[in-house]
C-alpha cells in the first residue's frame, strides 16, 4: 500500500473553489489523498482563500449526502446539508476527477460529536453528574443514536466510491471542548475535569441498573468528589485506581461499562462498513494523546478502548497537537510504547495555528511522529494560507513517514 499522505478539507471548499482547484492544492502539497467531511457538526469558520465567503457557519449536524428511504422516519433525522440540491451529482463528479488524478477519495465524518442532534433531540445528549444536557455530543448508550449511526455508514460505504473512511468521536467528549463561547474560569485537575463530563443519561443508567450497578450511587459519589475539589483546598488528584475504587469500588464497574458501550459500537460500525463495501480501508481518529489522565491500560478516559477497537479497524490517525515540542516528544514515545506494531498508525497534523506558524514548525512536527508513522493527513486545507501547501511539500522531502504502510 502507499503511503497515504491526506489533505483534510470540506464540500464547501470543492462547491465555492471547483474540484480541479482543491485536486490541484493536493497535488501542489505531493499528497494523495482527499479527507472530506460527509457527516458534520457546528463551528464558526474563517476561510482565508474561499472565493465565495470568507466566514462560513455549517448547519449543525448536516449530512453532506443523500440518505436513504430510513432518514424520513428516523427518530433521529440529521439536516442535509442544502449547500446543493445535487448531492449525487457531487460525490459522483468529484469522484471521478480524483481518481484521474490518482488520488483517494474518502470520508471523514465526527459522529457523536453532534451539535444538530444534541440540540433537536436533548433526550439523547449526554448528561453530565449534575443532570445538565452536553447539547455538543450525544450519548452513544441509546439505541436511536446507534442505529443512527448504523444506517449513516451504512449509507456511506453503499456509495462505493470512498477508498477509505475515517470516523472521528464516537467516543464520550471531555469537558472542554471549545464549544461556543466556552468558559470554564476555575482550575480543574485532570480526574475532575474528567469525572465532570461524565455521562449519566436515562440510557446510561439503565445499562448500570442491567449490570447490577447502583448508577445513583456512582454519580453521586462523582458530583461530590467534584464540588469538594470546586472549594479550592488543597487536594491530590486521583489517578486510574483512585477512580476505579470510587463509589466503594462500583466506579471501576461503571468505567468499564462506559467502555463497552463506545468500543462495542466502534466494532458494529467497522462491521457494517465492511458488510458493505469489503475493500475499504476503516480509520478511527484517537484523540487519545490529548487526554490529561493518559492510558487506562489501552484505554482512554473517552471510553475507547484499544484492545478491542484496534482489531475491527485498519488504521489509527492519532492526534499529537502540541506546540511545546517537549511535550510533543513525550506524547510520541508513550503512543509509540502503548500501540507498538499492533497497527498502522497515520498520525494527523495541525497544519494551522497554533501549532504551525511557519515551514520550520510544520517540519518538526513531522520530525517528531515520522518514526511511527505509516502515512500522514494535514489539517484542514480550508482553514489555512495556500503557502502552507509548499511547506507540506517541502516538510515530506525532509520527513517521510518511515514505517511500512501494508
Amino acid at each position: 500500500m502507499t503511503h497515504p499522505l491526506g489533505l483534510y478539507l470540506y464540500p464547501w471548499d470543492v462547491i465555492d473553489e471547483g474540484a480541479d482547484a482543491v485536486l490541484d492544492a493536493v497535488e501542489r502539497a505531493g499528497l494523495n489523498a482527499i479527507y472530506v467531511t460527509i457527516w458534520y457538526h457546528s463551528g464558526m469558520f474563517f476561510l482565508p482563500h474561499n472565493p465565495v465567503r470568507r466566514t462560513y457557519f455549517p448547519q449543525p449536524g448536516a449530512l453532506y449526502f443523500q440518505p436513504g428511504a430510513w432518514h424520513g422516519d428516523h427518530p433521529l433525522p440529521p439536516p442535509v446539508s442544502p449547500l446543493t440540491d445535487d448531492w449525487d451529482g457531487f460525490w459522483a463528479d468529484l469522484s471521478a476527477r480524483a481518481r484521474a488524478r490518482g488520488v483517494a477519495l474518502c470520508a471523514w465524518m465526527p459522529v457523536l460529536h453532534n451539535s444538530g442532534i444534541g440540540t433537536a433531540h436533548p433526550e439523547v445528549a449526554v448528561r453530565n453528574p449534575w443532570g445538565d444536557a452536553i447539547c455538543h455530543t450525544i450519548c452513544p448508550a441509546h439505541d436511536a443514536v446507534r442505529d443512527l449511526v448504523l444506517r449513516v455508514v451504512t449509507d456511506v460505504a453503499r456509495m462505493g466510491i470512498f477508498d477509505r473512511i475515517l470516523l472521528e468521536s464516537i467516543e464520550y467528549l471531555g469537558l472542554r471542548h471549545g464549544h461556543h463561547h466556552e468558559v470554564i474560569g476555575v482550575p480543574l485537575d485532570p480526574d475532575t475535569d474528567f469525572l465532570a463530563s461524565l455521562c449519566f443519561c436515562e440510557a446510561c443508567m439503565t445499562r448500570a441498573t442491567q449490570a447490577d450497578v447502583d448508577g445513583a450511587a456512582v454519580r453521586a459519589w462523582v458530583r461530590q468528589t467534584v464540588d469538594d475539589a470546586l472549594t479550592g483546598a488543597a487536594r491530590t488528584p486521583l489517578d486510574w485506581a483512585g477512580i476505579a475504587a470510587g463509589a466503594d469500588g462500583a466506579m471501576g464497574v461503571w468505567l468499564a461499562l462506559r467502555q463497552d458501550t463506545v468500543t462495542s459500537l466502534v466494532t458494529e460500525t467497522a462491521a457494517a462498513i465492511r458488510a458493505n463495501d469489503p475493500a475499504i480501508t476503516i480509520a478511527a481518529l484517537d484523540f487519545g494523546p490529548l487526554y490529561a489522565m493518559g492510558a487506562d491500560g489501552r484505554a482512554w478516559q473517552n471510553g475507547n478502548n484499544l484492545d478491542r477497537i484496534i482489531p475491527a479497524i485498519d488504521e489509527l490517525h492519532p492526534t499529537f497537537y502540541f506546540t511545546d515540542e517537549t511535550v510533543l516528544a513525550a506524547r510520541v514515545a508513550d503512543y509509540a510504547c502503548l500501540i507498538g506494531d499492533d497497527i498502522r498508525l497515520v498520525p494527523a497534523i495541525r497544519a494551522i495555528l497554533p501549532q504551525t506558524a511557519n515551514a520550520d514548525g510544520l517540519a518538526r512536527q513531522l520530525s517528531a511522529v515520522a518514526g511511527l508513522a505509516s502515512g500522514f493527513t494535514f489539517y484542514n486545507y480550508s482553514f489555512m494560507a495556500l503557502p502552507t501547501l509548499d511547506w507540506i511539500r517541502d516538510g515530506l522531502a525532509r520527513h517521510a513517514p518511515e514505517r511500512t504502510a501494508s
